[in-house]
C-alpha cells in the first residue's frame, strides 16, 4: 500500500467517525418534518436547548452572520463541518492555481485562456475557461493525440477545447436532443469565432468541423473508446485523455473505471454531480453489486459496507457556500410539501410512499390552499376536504416557520461532509488501482459553481 493510498484512508476513517452517527440527520427528508417531527427528534439536546434559549430567528440571524457566541455546541457542529470540507481537508485538495503550478513543474506549456460569454451562462463560462485550461494544460503533457467528453451536453466544453485550443475532441451524449443541439452551438459559433479571437471564418468553420465531432452513445464500463475515435474520425488515437464537466450520477464513476482499465487512456479530468443518482451497493438490504456501482468504489469502504443513502446524497448536492452568502433561506415551497404531508396523513394514510411524490410546479404558489390543490391534482387525488380544514392545518403549524427552516440549514451544513466523502472514495479508488498521480482540485468558485471539485488523474 502507497503512502498516498493510506493517507486518503485515514482521512476517510475521520470523515466517516463524524458522519456516521449524523447520518439519521442527513437522510432525514423534509417532506416529514412535521409528521416526524424533525427538530425534536433529529437534532442533539444539546444543540436544542441553545436554540431554545437564544431564538430560532436569532440563530438563523446568528448562522448568516458566522457569531455563536452563547452556541458553543452548534458552533462545534458547524466548525466540524467545515474542517471536513474536501478544500480544508489538509493535503488532499489543490486549488486551480497550485495545481497548474504543478503542471507547470512537469514541463506543461503555458495556455492564453479565453473566457467567452457569448452562447451560455456566466456560469457556465466560468466553469468552461478553468477546465478547458486544464484539459488543455493534460493534453499537453500526457501528449495524447484526442480527447472524449463523456456526458457532452450541448458541448460548452468540447467545443472550447477545439476551437480555442485547437484539440481534437469527440463529444458523447446519451441524449440525441443534446446532440443535436451541441452541433447547432457550435456552427453558430463558429461564424462568430472571428470577432472573438481575430481569426479567419472560413478556416475556423472548417477546422472546427475536422476537431470538434460528436456522437448519441451510451456510455457504459465495455465500451470501445478507441474504436469509437477511430471510426468517427477515421484515423488510429494515440493515446486518449477523458473530460467531463458535471457528469450525472454514475457516470462520473463509469468515466473513472473506463480511465483505470484502459491503459491506452493516459488521463482523466472530471467534474461530477447528481448525488442522488448514485447507486449505493449496500443501500438496500441483500443488495451485492459490487463492481459498477457508484458507491463505494474503493475497496476500503466496500468493505465497511458503508452506505450514504439518497436524502444524504441529495443534501451533498446543495451549495452551503452559496446559501450563506445570499442568506437565502429554504424556498416556501418546502414548507407547503412538509404541510401537505400531514394532510395526506389525516386524509390518506393508506397512500404509499411512492404514491406521495408531488415533485415540482412550474409556478410558485401563492398560499398554501393553491399548493393542496395543485398538489392533489397531480397526484390524481379527490380528497373530501374544505378550505376551512386546509387552513386549519395551516394556522397549526404557521408559527413553525422558523424552526423547519433553522432546522433545514443545520442539516444542510453536512452537505459538503458527505460531497467530501464521494470524492475522497473516487481518489482512493485510483490510488488503489496504482495511480499515483490522481488528485482533487478545487477548480471553480463554489458560490458560482457548487459543484466545483474535479478528480485529475495521469498515467
Amino acid at each position: 500500500m502507497t503512502s498516498k493510498c493510506q493517507f486518503v484512508m485515514d482521512q476517510i476513517e475521520c470523515l466517516i467517525s463524524y458522519l456516521e452517527p449524523l447520518l439519521p440527520l442527513a437522510n432525514f427528508h423534509m417532506v416529514d418534518y412535521f409528521s416526524k417531527d424533525g427538530f425534536e427528534n433529529f437534532l442533539s439536546n444539546s444543540i436544542k436547548q441553545e436554540i431554545k434559549k437564544v431564538g430560532q430567528q436569532e440563530v438563523i440571524s446568528s448562522i448568516f452572520k458566522n457569531d455563536y457566541k452563547e452556541m458553543p455546541n452548534l458552533c462545534e457542529y458547524v466548525n466540524k463541518s467545515k474542517q471536513f470540507t474536501l478544500k480544508n481537508i489538509h493535503s488532499v485538495c489543490f486549488t486551480t492555481n497550485s495545481f497548474l503550478n504543478h503542471l507547470k513543474e512537469l514541463s506543461c506549456e503555458e495556455f492564453l485562456r479565453l473566457r467567452l460569454n457569448i452562447f451560455m451562462t456566466s456560469k457556465k463560462s466560468h466553469e468552461v475557461d478553468i477546465l478547458s485550461c486544464v484539459s488543455a494544460a493534460l493534453k499537453s503533457i500526457s501528449r495524447t493525440s484526442h480527447l472524449i467528453d463523456i456526458g457532452d451536453g450541448r458541448g460548452y466544453l468540447s467545443s472550447m477545447l477545439a476551437l480555442h485550443y485547437k484539440i481534437p475532441i469527440l463529444g458523447v451524449d446519451a441524449s440525441v436532443i443534446n446532440t443535436h443541439s451541441a452541433v447547432k452551438r457550435v456552427e453558430k459559433l463558429s461564424k462568430i469565432w472571428n470577432s472573438v479571437v481575430k481569426v479567419d471564418n472560413e478556416k475556423t468553420r472548417k477546422t472546427t468541423k475536422d476537431l470538434y465531432k460528436q456522437i448519441t452513445k451510451y456510455v457504459d464500463e465495455d465500451i470501445d473508446l478507441d474504436q469509437l475515435i477511430t471510426d468517427v474520425f477515421l484515423e488510429k488515437p494515440c493515446g486518449l485523455g477523458l473530460v467531463g464537466l458535471h457528469t450525472c450520477g454514475d457516470l462520473a464513476p463509469t468515466s473513472i473505471r473506463i480511465f483505470s482499465a484502459n491503459e491506452q487512456i493516459k488521463t482523466i479530468c472530471n467534474v461530477g454531480c447528481c448525488y442522488h443518482f448514485i447507486s449505493e451497493s449496500f443501500e438496500n438490504e441483500g443488495d451485492d453489486n459490487l463492481c459498477s456501482t457508484g458507491f463505494p468504489m474503493s475497496e476500503f469502504l466496500k468493505q465497511k459496507k458503508f452506505v450514504i443513502g439518497r436524502s444524504a446524497r441529495m443534501i451533498a448536492a446543495q451549495s452551503v457556500d452559496r446559501i450563506m452568502d445570499g442568506k437565502d433561506l429554504p424556498n416556501r415551497t418546502i414548507f407547503y410539501r412538509a404541510l401537505f404531508e400531514v394532510l395526506l396523513d389525516r386524509k390518506c394514510s393508506f397512500l404509499t410512499k411512492e404514491k406521495r411524490q408531488v415533485g415540482r410546479f412550474r409556478k410558485q404558489c401563492s398560499d398554501f390552499s393553491e399548493y393542496v390543490n395543485k398538489a392533489m391534482k397531480k397526484l390524481d387525488l379527490k380528497i373530501d376536504i374544505t378550505d376551512l380544514e386546509i387552513n386549519k392545518v395551516y394556522e397549526e403549524h404557521e408559527a413553525k416557520i422558523h424552526e423547519l427552516n433553522l432546522f433545514y440549514l443545520i442539516r444542510g451544513m453536512l452537505s459538503p461532509v458527505i460531497e467530501s466523502l464521494i470524492l475522497l472514495d473516487r481518489l482512493l479508488f485510483l490510488h488503489e488501482q496504482g495511480h499515483d498521480n490522481s488528485f482533487l482540485v478545487q477548480l471553480f468558485d463554489p458560490v458560482v459553481s457548487p459543484r466545483c471539485y474535479g478528480l485529475i488523474a495521469m498515467k
